[in-house]
């Protein structure tokens, strides 16, 4: 594991490199107000030994530099920011892995930029939210994005340890480490998360304003999505998702977790990492 950062005309860019630069390269997109290591470290001591890993830091999390303006995290835009980044990082076709928010932005990428993607691999994201959830309508996820962001703000670690600890079904120091990244200790000796309202707001207006499934048509490598069953209340959402993946591309598998949640690196490290490798032996 090396932490590196560079420079670039957009400001640092924070990420991480597992295993062997000669091996078969993943890029790892992580989650909404998450980074790096809090989505893919646990994920990546199982695929290490098999792959190269360059696991970003999106911008506006972690140690990335924010974009200044809103329509810098539309996912085309996204899309030829990474598209400068890995430019930057890696010279050869890799394999690109999005957990939740970082799926969508993987998704757009391969639509964009297809001659860099091997396979595509969307981890519980890019097929239900939003837009086969219609309960979740703009004004009630700006709403509640909005009044998320103005409330989490903890005084002391341990009052967003207990928020964070529902989220997993196996809490333990290791967690804590992961979810102590992803937040800063104000002047005030308060923490709030690093995703700043700005950064959040306007990703979550991308979701509106480019759909996961207008990208669908566009993607022409092998795709691989594996995800959650819980909460079941999303099933309806999810075989609509799973409907329109399977109609719009060729080539692609679904495979779920038995049990699982949102956060299938944390819960099921081990089962994902196998499905993972099979699916690139079998396809590769």
């Amino acid at each position: 594991m090396q932490n590196h950062e560079i420079e670039t005309e957009q400001g640092t860019v924070n990420y991480i490199e597992y295993g062997d630069i000669n091996r078969p390269t993943i890029v790892c997109l992580h989650g909404l107000a998450g980074n790096g290591l809090y989505s893919f470290d646990e994920l990546s001591g199982y695929l290490e030994d098999h792959f190269h890993l360059i696991v970003l830091d999106m911008p506006g999390h972690g140690r990335t530099s924010p974009l200044p303006n809103e329509e810098d995290y539309l996912y085309s835009n996204l899309a030829k920011w990474l598209q400068d980044v890995l430019n930057i990082i890696t010279n050869k076709p890799f394999f690109i892995i999005g957990h939740s928010w970082g799926a969508d932005a993987a998704l757009h990428f391969t639509r964009h930029f297809p001659d860099n993607v091997q396979g595509l691999i969307l981890l519980d994201g890019a097929f239900t939210f939003p837009q086969n959830q219609p309960e979740m309508t703009f004004d009630y996820a700006y709403s509640g994005w909005t009044g998320y962001m103005d409330k989490s703000v903890y005084r002391s670690e341990n009052d967003f340890f207990s928020e964070y600890r529902s989220f997993t079904q196996n809490w333990d120091a290791r967690r804590e480490n992961y979810v102590r990244s992803i937040f800063e200790k104000r002047n005030d000796n308060q923490y709030e998360l690093i995703a700043s309202k700005h950064t959040v707001l306007s990703i979550i207006k991308a979701f509106y304003e480019e759909p996961f499934a207008e990208a669908y048509p566009y993607i022409k490598v092998p795709t691989i999505l594996i995800h959650a069953e819980h909460p079941v209340e999303l099933n309806e959402a999810r075989n609509k998702g799973i409907s329109q993946l399977k109609t719009a591309i060729e080539d692609v598998t679904v495979l779920s977790i038995p049990d699982s949640a949102h956060l299938l690196q944390w819960d099921h490290p081990n089962q994902l990492s196998t499905m993972i490798k099979k699916w690139i032996s079998e396809r590769f």
